[in-house]
C-alpha cells in the first residue's frame, strides 16, 4: 500500500492553528514549548515552509496528536488535546528540586554522568538522533531524562 503524500502546508497549519486554540496558547507559547522561534512556527500556521521528522514528532509527542492526522489529515481530530509539556516541565522542575537539595546533589549528579558515558546510551541515542532528525546531544539529554525519572 502505497503512503498519501503529505497534504500542502497550508492544511497542515491549518491543524496546528486549531490544536494551538484548543490548548488556548500563543504562537509565542507554541514556539517556546516546540524550541523554536516564534517567525519559525507563525510560518508554519500559515503554511510556510515544513516542519521536519524531528519537529512533527516533538509536537505529536508534546501535545499526544497523531502524527498521520497532523501530517495527512487522515482520521478524525483529537477531541481532547492533551498538553504533555505541562508533565515535561514538573519533571524539570523535580529534577531541580533534586538537585537543589544537598543531600541528593552529588548521588543526581553522578548518575547523569555515569548515564553520559554509558555506551549503549550513545549508541541508542545516535540512531533516535538519525531516526527523528534531531540534535545527537538533545537525544542523549531525552534518554537520560527518561533514566532518571524512572
Amino acid at each position: 500500500m502505497k503512503k498519501k503524500n503529505a497534504n500542502n502546508l497550508t492544511d497542515i497549519g491549518a491543524r496546528l492553528k486549531m490544536i494551538r486554540t484548543r490548548l488556548r496558547k500563543t504562537q509565542t507559547t507554541m514556539a517556546k514549548d516546540l524550541g523554536i522561534s516564534l517567525s519559525h512556527y507563525s510560518k508554519l500556521e500559515v503554511g510556510i515552509g515544513g516542519m521536519s521528522r524531528g519537529l512533527i514528532y516533538t509536537f505529536c509527542r508534546l501535545y499526544n496528536i497523531n502524527e498521520a492526522w497532523l501530517v495527512y489529515g487522515e482520521g478524525t481530530p483529537p477531541e481532547v488535546i492533551q498538553n504533555n509539556n505541562a508533565g515535561a516541565r514538573d519533571s524539570v522542575n523535580e529534577t531541580i528540586r533534586r538537585l537543589k537539595n544537598p543531600s541528593d546533589d552529588h548521588a543526581v549528579i553522578e548518575k547523569i554522568i555515569s548515564l553520559a558515558d554509558d555506551h549503549d546510551i550513545n549508541r541508542l541515542a545516535v540512531e533516535i538522533a538519525k531516526t527523528i532528525d534531531i540534535p545527537l546531544n538533545r537525544a542523549i539529554a531525552l534518554l537520560i531524562s527518561e533514566k532518571i525519572h524512572r
